[in-house]
């Protein structure tokens, strides 16, 4: 949930979870800078994705209940503090369960992330760029399940990270050493990012024993230069279209040799293929001309 002005003033000097982004991927300097007031911390009332981000955080539970049948409410506005360090917080968005619950009224096991994305990166990809935050809030908690649940432009999502007692040391660790540079005030150098584990279970193949799959690929990389010249071609000449022509064609210029046909539909867009005229548009043809010169054209061998 977006925060209150009480709970952005409580984790000013603290470390909550989207520090420990930071903090894992090496960006100590500057998060060090803005935990002692030596500068202000970025804007973000004017970043687009953040403001939509906030705008339709209110979305999720509404969406993740639909996918799931699993209810989701928001949390409350309780900043979590770390059973043993004070300064190692977390606020949560949502709340909800690992499987749906026999009594409604039974406390909730599980926390949802809210994420909007606008981008290509996939759930998984999303999934291990918030790694280190979800394991801070599932750290600083106590939960062992959290859900990052993304809502895109052309759709929803959700995807179950648990927490990883190895990981939350090592989150622990890091943190703890960044937080010495802010008791003794000494501005901390920028380590090497802690890289945050695969989330995506996939098997990887080497396919060079695989004959057929290496020869198509060897057609495919040996033709890769004429396929960039064709695709570049091709935006050529759609650029080149006449505005008031439905077709626009080069006719064969043998018969062993194909054509090009240009055409735009009703709505505007254009479409190439290699080809002869139809036989339905060929008394319809005529041949285009150079717009006439707006202004004598002088022969300079003659000047």
């Amino acid at each position: 949930m977006a925060l209150s002005e009480d709970q952005k003033e409580f984790r000013a000097g603290r470390i909550g979870s989207s520090d420990a982004v930071r903090i894992m991927g090496g960006d100590w300097t500057a998060l060090w800078l803005e935990k002692t007031g030596k500068a202000a911390p970025p804007r973000l009332d004017f970043v687009p994705a953040v403001q939509i981000g906030i705008a339709t955080e209110h979305l999720h539970p509404r969406f993740y209940t639909f996918r799931t049948g699993i209810g989701a409410y928001p949390a409350d506005h309780r900043t979590y503090v770390h059973p043993r360090f004070d300064h190692i917080v977390a606020n949560l968005d949502f709340m909800t369960w690992e499987t749906p619950p026999r009594d409604p009224m039974e406390p909730p096991d599980t926390i949802l992330e809210a994420k909007f994305h606008s981008g290509f990166k996939t759930d998984e990809d999303l999934a291990t760029k918030y790694y280190w935050q979800l394991q801070h809030q599932m750290m600083v908690s106590g939960y062992a399940h959290c859900i990052l649940s993304v809502l895109r432009p052309t759709g929803y999502s959700c995807l179950t990270v648990e927490r990883n007692d190895s990981d939350a040391g090592l989150l622990l660790e890091t943190i703890q050493a960044f937080w010495w540079h802010i008791e003794n005030d000494i501005e901390p150098g920028d380590p090497l990012p802690v890289e945050a584990p695969d989330i995506e279970e996939m098997t990887v193949l080497d396919m060079s024993m695989h004959n057929r799959f290496v020869t198509v690929g060897g057609v495919l990389s040996d033709n890769h230069d004429r396929v960039q010249a064709y695709r570049a071609a091709e935006a050529e000449l759609k650029a080149m279209m006449p505005a008031g022509a439905r077709i626009a064609f080069v006719p064969p210029s043998d018969p062993a040799a194909r054509g090009i046909v240009l055409s735009r539909s009703r709505d505007g867009k254009l479409s190439l293929r290699l080809g002869d005229l139809p036989r339905k548009y060929r008394n319809r043809s005529e041949t285009w001309l150079p717009e006439p010169a707006s202004e004598p054209a002088y022969d300079l061998l003659n000047d």
